[in-house]
């Protein structure tokens, strides 16, 4: 892994939550302090999204990770988060991966905003990634 690539920790199927460990301080950062999220959530399993992800350049978990079957985009203006959910609805369509466009949640504020919870574990570069589906919306 190069430093600046992420990956989920292995699990056994389909959870809620998955460990992530940014595989530098630099991407650790990014996710941390970003202040724009979209919840792309799809009809498959997060092993096929992690999949697509590594085979497409131009699309990395510098500013997405995969929980359950939703593709997670973080970044930190809206210039540069069109610039990266443009790179992942690609990466979905070249991968013939479908949206589940209901339970997609776009451009919010916050990561919970979105369904999605990023938590530091203690003072550690890792984050607990909780999806918690998608919001009420008002």
């Amino acid at each position: 892994m190069t430093d600046n690539t992420t990956r989920a920790l292995p699990h056994i199927g389909e959870t809620n939550v998955v460990l992530w460990n940014p595989g530098s301080p630099e991407v650790f950062a990014k996710a941390r302090d970003a202040t724009i999220f979209t919840r792309l959530a799809t009809r498959h399993s997060s092993q096929e999204l992690d999949v697509a992800v590594e085979a497409t350049p131009g699309v990395d978990h510098s500013f997405c990770v995969c929980v359950n079957n939703v593709l997670f985009v973080f970044s930190a203006s809206q210039d540069e988060h069109t610039e990266h959910c443009q790179a992942a609805l690609r990466m979905l369509q070249a991968c013939s991966l479908r949206l589940d466009l209901p339970s997609c949640v776009f451009k919010c504020a916050t990561s919970v905003g979105a369904g999605v919870r990023l938590e530091q574990i203690g003072q550690h570069r890792v984050f607990m990634v909780i999806n918690e589906g998608v919001p009420p919306r008002a």
